[in-house]
């Protein structure tokens, strides 16, 4: 697995490699819209589908019908991928802030978020970004 810069379209193949081991979890669906502020080149927006359990699309862009929108500003989102923060604490601390469907993603996913699945993919992929 190659290493990608922080936000670009290579890091979002990046996480869709690194999650390309998840196992299946039917149910656990969400839909999720990204916004980092305050980023290098300004802010960005990208979206997340996991279906199943899965890490199904991952690309720049909003989508239209997300389950819940994300917004975090650019050092707490680095602290988040590169696995010195988790995300129920960037929430649980305001540092993450949820729009939506907030339950969906909180107490949803958590059959993901709990997972040693999720726990390698984190720090795979804090290895392989450069902020």
């Amino acid at each position: 697995m190659d290493r990608a810069r922080y936000l670009s379209e290579e890091w979002f193949g990046l996480n869709l490699e690194a999650a390309s081991g998840w196992p299946e979890r039917p149910g656990v669906d969400c839909s999720a819209n990204f916004e980092v502020t305050g980023a290098p080149d300004g802010k960005v927006r990208y979206h997340a589908v996991i279906r199943d359990g899965c890490l199904v699309e991952m690309a720049s862009g909003k989508l239209a019908d997300a389950d819940v929108s994300i917004v975090y500003k650019y050092a707490d989102a680095c602290a988040e991928v590169s696995n010195r923060d988790h995300p129920d604490l960037a929430f649980m601390t305001g540092r993450m802030k949820l729009d939506g469907d907030y339950a969906r993603w909180v107490y949803g996913l958590r059959p993901l978020l709990d997972s040693a699945e999720y726990d390698d993919f984190r720090s795979a992929l804090a290895e392989r970004t450069d902020f």
